[in-house]
């Protein structure tokens, strides 16, 4: 049953591979078609908890490979809505793919991560679950750099962090089927394994939580590893950013979930002989805090980017902060929280991502200094921006507000002053950035060589449409997904909090957000009726009020002249300007070395160096089977 998923997506991508020409479009309809048939087959598991798939690949003496498949409540849930939003931004790649040239590998790539996507949400055992993690891992580095030379210095970078976080995953999963105590590649039977070992050896146990907290981290993009969204989301290629940052940044925080927090739960359930804050484990505490330094981190980066595509990236590395610290939290509250942030952001940053790819896509410009003015030429993307950055920015009635409200519940009801504090800097700084967004792109004076710029074909809007009804009704509802959430807080043995459909019980207080809707419903229209009694109004330019009547043309200026995006926050960038982090630079000479030791090694295959490469390699070999034989 899953296993006929992956086959059935390497069959479509072999198909798709084949397609060339003037079907190129082909292509991508069929990778929506695809991941139609995959979100049904996915939509009908739910319920089967526990079916498992095990099919044996290799024998060789005491080695058996075995692959381990099986539905779970938490592994179904990511599985289903990370590929429902896949499909929503498949459709606006259809329509872009049609003008724009089509990069011929990205399509089947794409097609192979969904069934990576899978795969690693059903995986059972460490085996299976890396090999996943490392397709998905080489199918998206791919992605993101189809032949730019700006978008491979961003994927080398993705390509870096990400080997920090295989090489820490494999040591992790190494040592869990080398210690007697555990010797497993069971993901479930190693947490419970860890957990006893914890109390022979904590600084053995704690080392290897690192080792997984380092390749989940990594992969998240949670401090130090942060710098690569910037980077990746921003240069790859339009269609796929609400996919990297709607979608995959998540993988990390899955692995936290499955792994980390059962464990520290567990350390909690059977007694905890080591430093503990406020009931929950030392280490536990700790990483909930370089969560919250990520978020206030990712929200000053956000401020001060230009790039509209960067400032979207930054902010996506602040709300993985804030789901971050909310898990690690372990309360009901807080492990509900940001989870329910985790698909709550997948969507509304999806659906910004989309957007800022309609803008580009009618004007082939990401700084958002030269943009302005788009509102009225591009209703339906303004709508989507600015449902999107509403919800971003935690306003009810959109469903940002609902999770964000149950992280800070749990900070609150723990009792973490300083962490709550941290958290409130970085979403009040969102306000920040999120304006200047909207105020650059949409707002303010339309550039004269825009005055020409329509709406994005109807086939791009399906997606946006689609995502402003998932903001608004998840807002409206949120217990039709707290409450698969509520099965999986269950099932890691904490108990789900009390939720209606409209309605969520918490700690220290109660929120029935059909109510709220309804206030705001009311507001809004109690505004436009005033608006409709007022006076009547008649159109005026803004250079009209900016000259006081004169042609602007007079003296010499333009439109652009006046509107007030580049530097937006100088002031507030100055009172920081001494304030660095160095892990940029440290990042950019490990990059220079990696490429640096590439074209070395490229170097050894040209012609002109070919038979002395091949006899240092052979040298290099002979040496090694010598020694060995020896």
């Amino acid at each position: 049953m899953i296993a006929n998923l992956f086959l059935i997506t390497l069959i479509t991508a072999f198909v798709g591979l084949i397609i060339g020409g003037k079907l190129k479009w082909l292509r991508w309809v069929l990778f929506t078609g695809l991941l139609t048939f995959l979100s049904i087959r996915l939509w009908s598991f739910y319920g089967n908890w526990g079916y498992t798939e095990v099919y044996k690949v290799l024998s060789l003496g005491n080695l058996n490979f075995t692959i381990h498949l099986g539905i779970t409540k938490l592994g179904w849930f990511f599985a289903f809505f990370t590929t429902i939003i896949n499909l929503i931004i498949s459709i606006f790649s259809i329509q872009k793919n049609l003008r724009e040239k089509d990069e011929w590998g990205i399509g089947v790539l794409w097609m192979i991560l969904a069934g990576a996507n899978i795969a690693i949400f059903m995986s059972l055992d460490w085996i299976t679950f890396f090999i996943a993690w490392e397709v998905m891992t080489w199918t998206s580095y791919f992605i993101i750099t189809p032949g730019w030379k700006k978008s491979f210095k961003a994927a080398n970078y993705y390509f870096l962090l990400s080997m920090f976080g295989t090489y820490a995953m494999i040591i992790g999963i190494w040592w869990l089927f080398s210690n007697p105590s555990i010797h497993t590649l069971n993901i479930a039977q190693s947490i419970s394994g860890l957990a006893r070992y914890w109390h022979v050896s904590p600084w053995g146990a704690g080392t290897v939580s690192l080792l997984f907290v380092t390749a989940f981290f990594a992969k998240s993009a949670v401090f130090p590893f942060h710098p690569w969204p910037a980077e990746a989301h921003a240069e790859a290629p339009d269609d796929f950013s609400p996919y990297l940052s709607g979608i995959m940044i998540k993988y990390g925080l899955y692995g936290v979930v499955l792994f980390i927090v059962p464990l520290f739960i567990q350390l909690q359930k059977f007694g905890f002989n080591g430093a503990t804050v406020h009931g929950i484990p030392l280490l536990s505490y700790l990483l909930a805090w370089v969560g919250a330094i990520t978020a206030v981190w990712g929200t000053y980066k956000a401020i001060v980017s230009n790039d509209m595509k960067r400032l979207a990236a930054w902010s996506t590395v602040a709300n993985i902060g804030y789901a971050t610290t909310g898990i690690f939290i372990l309360s009901s509250n807080g492990v509900t929280g940001g989870i329910f942030h985790i698909v709550n952001h997948a969507i509304f940053k999806s659906s910004i991502f989309v957007a800022l790819a309609a803008v580009k896509y009618r004007t082939h410009e990401r700084d958002m200094h030269r943009l302005g003015g788009l509102a009225t030429k591009m209703p339906i993307t303004f709508l989507t921006f600015l449902l999107g950055i509403i919800a971003a920015a935690g306003i009810p009635p959109m469903n940002g507000y609902a999770s964000k409200w149950l992280i800070y519940q749990a900070l609150l009801s723990g009792k973490f002053p300083f962490l709550t504090t941290m958290i409130f800097i970085a979403s009040t700084g969102a306000f920040m950035y999120l304006y200047r967004a909207l105020h650059s792109i949409f707002l303010g004076q339309l550039p004269e060589k825009y005055k020409n710029v329509k709406e994005v074909p109807v086939l791009m809007q399906i997606p946006m449409l689609l995502g402003m009804l998932l903001m608004i009704g998840i807002g409206v509802f949120p217990g039709y997904v707290l409450r698969p959430i509520g099965q999986i807080v269950k099932s890691l043995g904490l108990v789900p909090m009390h939720v209606t459909n409209t309605t969520m019980f918490a700690f220290l207080s109660n929120v029935n957000a059909l109510v709220v809707f309804n206030m705001f419903s009311l507001s809004f229209a109690f505004a436009f009726v005033l608006y409709l009694l007022g006076k009547r109004r008649h159109h005026v330019e803004p250079l009209d009020n900016y000259t006081a009547g004169q042609n602007p043309k007079d003296f010499g200026m333009t439109t652009e002249m006046y509107h007030f995006a580049l530097k937006f926050y100088e002031p507030f960038a100055n009172l920081f300007k001494s304030v660095r982090i160095g892990m940029r630079y440290f990042y950019d000479a490990l990059v220079r070395d990696a490429n640096l030791i590439g074209k070395s090694f490229a170097s050894m295959f040209t012609s002109s160096t070919m038979v002395s490469s091949m006899l240092f390699i052979g040298g290099i070999v002979t040496v090694i089977i010598v020694g060995w034989l020896l």
